[in-house]
């Protein structure tokens, strides 16, 4: 009899999802228990079946943190609660961490959860979950930019158009501003830099009352473009506007929560200078980077990549290609698929050296020996 009640335990909804949960994204007990606020020994227990838990506000909260339908928790349909703003702000919260932690794939399966329970609980124009729903669509189209290429951009430019068709139903420049500046920076993503820098001119052009975040957000991605489109003094110009606004902001409490900071404006100059060419500058802002930004995983790979990139352009080609290939072991691992996009960069660059020094080679080797002849 005990063990057949043992077997039901271990078979229990809770058990059944902890250990899905687990091994879907290769997490310890000790990491989903620090997720879940709980003390290791209650996660393990749930997992083993020893210990059933009933209390249904409990089961909820799982539910949402991990994702998934109350169902698969033995919740009935009738047990569902609609969403309360702290309820929501608690779920960004904690997809803003694993995007920090570069648990990318965790991150992409929550938001998109949380996007598809705020839409249907939406019905009427309310303008507090209205801008809820924008800062959804903000995260979302995000965190689909990172686990996405540039060729499937599509995916976070729709979130970021519903987003500005919110921002400006509830007529916020803040939101609006940051609305239009990841769609330009979309659209420069996949390849049509002239419609981005649109964009990214519309925000910081027609969105006054925008805070100083998005404002110094849009004039970096702004800088950026500048320099794919190789108008440099622009790319200059706008650069040391960032740098300056970025002095004025709580990277903690701004509205484009940490993704916009001093240190991320000193990594858009070390990637920038890098690609210019001036390799020594490049490592410096690199260096005041690193001191700057969080120690995160997230801004570890983020730096990582961006060194890689000045190494290889600066000549140091094998430590700079150690380094890219550390870089591709962690991109795959957590989830960071658009900054494999500096790694195919490298790569590009790499081929391009070879041909130019095979064209080189076989033109010396002729005006020492004379035409080759096949």
């Amino acid at each position: 009899m005990s063990t057949h009640t043992k077997k039901g335990r271990s078979n229990s909804p809770l058990a059944q999802v902890v250990r899905e949960y687990r091994d879907k994204y290769t997490l310890t007990q000790e990491q989903l228990a620090n997720d879940l606020s709980v003390d290791v020994r209650t996660l393990r227990r749930w997992e083993s079946g020893d210990t059933l838990l009933h209390d249904v506000r409990e089961l909820r909260r799982i539910a949402t943190w991990l994702g998934v339908e109350p169902e698969r928790l033995g919740l009935a349909g009738s047990t569902y609660t609609v969403l309360t703003v702290e309820h929501i702000d608690s779920v960004l919260k904690h997809v803003w961490e694993l995007i920090n932690l570069a648990r990318s794939y965790e991150a992409n399966s929550l938001i998109e959860k949380l996007l598809q329970d705020l839409n249907a609980q939406i019905t009427t124009e309310n303008p507090i979950l209205l801008h809820k729903l924008a800062q959804t669509l903000h995260l979302a189209g995000y965190v689909k930019s990172v686990v996405t290429r540039a060729n499937e951009a599509t995916y976070s430019l729709n979130h970021y158009r519903e987003m500005e068709r919110v921002a400006r139903l509830i007529r916020n420049d803040t939101l609006l501003n940051i609305a239009l500046t990841y769609e330009g920076d979309m659209y420069c993503r996949g390849g049509d830099v002239p419609r981005g820098i649109l964009y990214l001119e519309a925000a910081r052009d027609t969105t006054p009352r925008a805070d100083i975040a998005a404002r110094g957000n849009g004039v970096q991605l702004l800088g950026r473009a500048y320099l794919r489109a190789g108008r440099l003094d622009e790319f200059e110009h706008m650069m040391a506007e960032a740098e300056e606004l970025s002095h004025q902001i709580d990277p903690q409490q701004s509205s484009t929560c940490g993704q916009y900071s001093l240190g991320t404006v000193y990594e858009e100059y070390g990637r920038s200078y890098s690609q210019l060419g001036q390799t020594q500058k490049a490592l410096e802002y690199l260096d005041k980077a690193e001191q700057s930004l969080e120690p995160t995983k997230h801004w570890e790979i983020l730096l990582k990549t961006a060194r890689a990139m000045a190494l290889v352009r600066g000549g140091e080609i094998q430590s700079g290609v150690e380094l890219a290939v550390e870089c591709i072991e962690q991109c795959q691992e957590h989830g960071t698929i658009r900054l494999m996009e500096r790694i195919y960069g490298i790569q590009k660059h790499i081929d391009n050296l070879t041909r130019e020094i095979g064209r080189a080679g076989t033109t010396l080797r002729e005006a020492l020996d004379g035409p080759i002849e096949y």
